[in-house]
């Protein structure tokens, strides 16, 4: 069904790193014994390791929060928008997780002795002065 020329594929793994010249004769640029010791331990990139971590884990918790953001907080006026069933459901589950069952409402009502007698209101008067 496929036929696989050898030939080609020999040739493709053979194949060098092809640099053109675009003069006739190409400066020699020989290196000092200190760019020799330099060129050694330089990997080609200037940045330290940190960096790739930091990037990693900024990556991990900026695209997240953004998006949690811009689904449940950002102003996106009053007219129905995509989020918006989304926010009613995650309002009815937050109410429902704040406030009370008929059952518990019951539990708390019967824990409590009802109170007969009131505290006593005092209210301060001030009598105003006439202005002078």
């Amino acid at each position: 069904m496929f036929t696989v020329n050898h030939f080609r594929l020999n040739a493709l793994t053979r194949r060098t790193l092809c640099i053109r010249s675009y003069s006739k004769k190409s400066p020699v640029i020989r290196p000092t014994p200190s760019q020799n010791q330099s060129t050694e331990q330089d990997d080609g990139d200037f940045r330290p390791p940190w960096v790739y971590s930091a990037s990693h884990i900024l990556t991990y918790t900026l695209i997240p929060t953004a998006i949690v953001y811009c689904v449940f907080l950002a102003d996106w006026g009053e007219r129905e928008h995509v989020f918006s069933p989304v926010r009613r459901w995650t309002m009815k589950y937050k109410e429902s997780f704040l406030s009370l069952s008929p059952d518990e409402a019951s539990l708390i009502e019967e824990s409590e002795p009802p109170t007969t007698t009131e505290m006593p209101v005092t209210r301060g008067t001030q009598v105003e002065s006439p202005p002078s």
